[in-house]
């Protein structure tokens, strides 16, 4: 029972959507979180958990309306953010943006239209429904394949030459996608970076540029990253046509007040628009905002949503920092296993553990197969190096039957 308090339901159970639910918990919610694990990393502190498909907008919409609840909330999913939008709208509860846009800054074909209406600086794409589509593609090689609505990277993948099996490729991205749409595009050469910005009054300020740093650059299966350097040293010049760029992305998707996270390529003096989303950025990128410039990124997601004043208060990272993800190899995951050495010289900052025992990590890299981060801070990215390294030379991931499958083959 939530006596007479008021009642937040939290789409999917994320290490992030952990803190949302404390969060809310502090500010008086009873917690209902909306997951389709059994045991999903935010349940131990949510009021209650009900074991249902976060993506499924009308069966999420039934419980909010069951449940009288006065907020459906997801702060660092694109998908669930559409759900969350879609049932505000429907019930007519607080959201940061309307439904269609919703759907505009998670659909990647629709996302890319509106970007090339307003002359974002994108790459040249194409949009799939059939596999007979792909003959009137006219791309330069590199590309990139992905499905339109998937999360956690699934099926994303890059074709370095017109000989290998993109049929097959394509195929996959158009069954993975609800949809059944898939978005072909030019893979751009440069160095991949991630803006975190917030949106306020329809005005962007960017708190940090990190580097993405990519798993297996040249291998086509893995469009995924291992960690991030935050961060990353570039010029004003770059940063002005960031802050720019941010700012058109606000303005033609109608985005007034909302965090905003920005994928893109910078290639010497130009920048170029991936992708981006109108939320924070999962895993722990709103400890290491809220740690390296003092704002709190997660907090401020919240209010978005609530329709309150946010106060945007933040200095300059006064240290570098890195996030590093541990991936494992196909099996069920037992526990992570490091050195007491690391903790008594601070080598690292933390480590935490994004799934729990028992979880089924399967043969593709995405976001969703990763089993814990930890974060270093130096005060020179040399400094980051080295002890990137030493955490690395004594960490191991290992199965429940004791068997270790770590993957030290992306690093």
């Amino acid at each position: 029972m939530n006596n007479n308090k008021p009642t937040a339901i939290v789409l999917g159970g994320t290490s992030p959507h952990k803190a949302l639910i404390l969060n809310l918990n502090n500010r008086g919610y009873y917690t209902i979180l909306v997951d389709y694990a059994e045991n999903p990393t935010a349940k131990s502190v949510a009021d209650e958990h009900i074991k249902e498909n976060a993506l499924d907008a009308d069966r999420v919409l039934e419980i909010t309306r069951t449940r009288k609840a006065e907020l459906v909330i997801s702060t660092c999913g694109d998908q669930t953010n559409a759900t969350a939008c879609y049932v505000a709208e429907k019930l007519r509860l607080p959201m940061p943006y309307s439904y269609e846009t919703a759907l505009k800054v998670t659909n990647k074909i629709l996302m890319k239209q509106v970007m090339i209406e307003h002359h974002i600086p994108t790459s040249k794409y194409y949009r799939v429904e059939n596999i007979k589509d792909i003959g009137s593609i006219d791309l330069k090689y590199p590309i990139i394949v992905k499905p339109s609505d998937c999360y956690s990277g699934k099926g994303i993948r890059k074709i370095t030459t017109k000989n290998e099996d993109i049929e097959k490729i394509v195929q996959a991205a158009l069954y993975m996608s609800r949809k059944k749409e898939a978005i072909i595009e030019e893979y751009i050469v440069g160095k991949e970076i991630g803006i975190d910005c917030f949106v306020k009054n329809g005005e962007v300020v960017v708190l940090i540029v990190k580097e993405r740093r990519k798993i297996n650059k040249n291998n086509n299966f893995a469009q995924q990253i291992y960690g991030g350097i935050w961060p990353v040293p570039i010029s004003d010049e770059i940063l002005e046509k960031i802050r720019i760029i941010a700012n058109q992305i606000a303005n033609a998707f109608q985005l007034r007040n909302t965090p905003l996270m920005i994928q893109a390529i910078m290639n010497e003096n130009s920048v170029y628009v991936i992708e981006f989303g109108a939320r924070i950025g999962g895993g722990e990128s709103y400890r290491l905002i809220k740690e390296s410039t003092g704002f709190d990124y997660l907090d401020a997601a919240i209010d978005s949503f609530l329709g309150n004043d946010i106060a945007i208060n933040y200095h300059k990272p006064d240290f570098f920092y890195a996030t590093n993800y541990l991936y494992a190899k196909p099996g069920v995951l037992g526990h992570v296993s490091y050195s007491e050495s690391l903790i008594k010289n601070n080598i690292f900052e933390y480590y935490f553990q994004l799934k729990a025992k028992g979880f089924v990590i399967g043969a593709e890299i995405t976001s969703n197969n990763r089993v814990g981060v930890f974060t270093v801070k130096s005060d020179t990215i040399e400094g980051l190096y080295d002890k990137i390294d030493l955490v690395l030379k004594n960490v191991e991931v290992y199965d429940v039957d004791g068997n270790p499958i770590m993957r030290r083959d992306i690093y």
